[in-house]
């Protein structure tokens, strides 16, 4: 299963709309006046149909994936959503009704009636999808965003990369993937889902870089780490949980392990890693292992950065991802 939105044609925004409209007027001939004013309202016509095929194409809500539903409430109500589809529509349809009425009066009228016939037909127009301009903008906008999600397939194996801000997971996710996500030295560089691929006997792996998240109450988070949250409690797969054993850890310890905690509770198979390994501070890395040990977990000690012990950890991955086509992980 594909991205819903991948293939929804996204028309402009209505400004973008009308003034392309305005600067094509002119330049549309025709072989006579009344020709010329039904070739300017047809074009409009064709415009504003792009609306309402946007309106009518736009999956339907309650059909989503649990991923997708869940992307759209990051992004807005979801019945402002609604209401603001059901406007696309209705506007999209007086607007054409419009121009279906005045290219008929145009044939009908005297060709010295045509340009005033267009030019109210034009206004009209205009006027209804402006005073809508709020609604199908937005609608837009997170059909765009949407978008942006296109690679994420719910129904592939899944590998999902999580941690803390800057513990070193797009790096991760660059050496054992086809994922080439941004890299910086900085917090929250990833501000999106990322998604590379690995295939492991003629099976399509996906792996999916998430945005770093703070150990904090949920009201409290922001778009980006509620997209991070969204994957790793909604797409089937493994979770891999980095720590930052380095003394430059965007987290204390205590607030990694409570991070870890509260993603120990989706009830997911989890493979903990501890990264940096070749910078470990000593204190730091000793909390970690004390910890993990008390939870009777294996582990894995990396550096992402310098491939040190990947090899090992894309082993348990894929041994975990068995040798079946399904999302169905198993502990082979």
């Amino acid at each position: 299963m594909l991205n819903p939105f991948e293939k929804l044609k996204i028309p402009p925004k209505v400004n973008d709309t009308v003034n392309v409209m305005l600067k094509r007027l002119p330049k549309i001939s025709g072989s006579s006046v009344k020709d010329r004013e039904i070739r300017r309202l047809r074009e409009y016509y064709e415009r504003v149909e792009k609306y309402y095929k946007f309106s009518i194409d736009f999956p339907r809500v309650e059909e989503l994936h649990p991923f997708y539903l869940e992307s759209i409430k990051i992004i807005t109500d979801i019945n402002d959503l609604k209401i603001c589809l059901s406007i696309t529509k209705k506007s999209s349809m007086i607007s054409m009704r419009i121009l279906r009425k005045y290219i008929s009066e145009i044939k009908k009228q005297p060709e010295s009636e045509a340009n005033k016939l267009m030019r109210e037909a034009f206004g009209r127009v205009t006027s209804v999808l402006r005073r809508s301009s709020q609604c199908i903008d937005k609608v837009i906008s997170i059909a765009g965003e949407l978008r942006k999600l296109k690679t994420v397939d719910p129904e592939l194996p899944t590998i999902i990369i999580a941690g803390p801000p800057n513990v070193g997971k797009s790096t991760l996710v660059s050496k054992i993937s086809t994922a080439k996500p941004e890299i910086a030295n900085y917090p929250f560089t990833t501000k999106e889902i990322h998604v590379g691929h690995i295939i492991l006997n003629d099976i399509y792996i996906q792996v999916i870089d998430t945005p770093g998240i703070l150990d904090r109450p949920e009201y409290k988070r922001n778009k980006i780490e509620k997209k991070a949250l969204n994957a790793i409690r909604n797409l089937s797969g493994i979770i891999v949980f980095m720590f930052d054993s380095s003394i430059s850890s965007t987290l204390s310890i205590k607030e990694q392990i409570d991070l870890f905690e509260e993603v120990l509770s989706t009830n997911k198979i989890i493979v903990p890693v501890i990264n940096k390994i070749d910078e470990k501070y000593d204190e730091y890395y000793n909390k970690i292992i004390e910890y993990l040990a008390s939870k009777k977990v294996k582990w894995y000690e990396i550096s992402a950065e310098k491939e040190i012990g990947l090899n090992e950890l894309k082993e348990e991955l894929f041994n975990l991802i068995g040798v079946n086509k399904t999302n169905e992980i198993s502990r082979n």
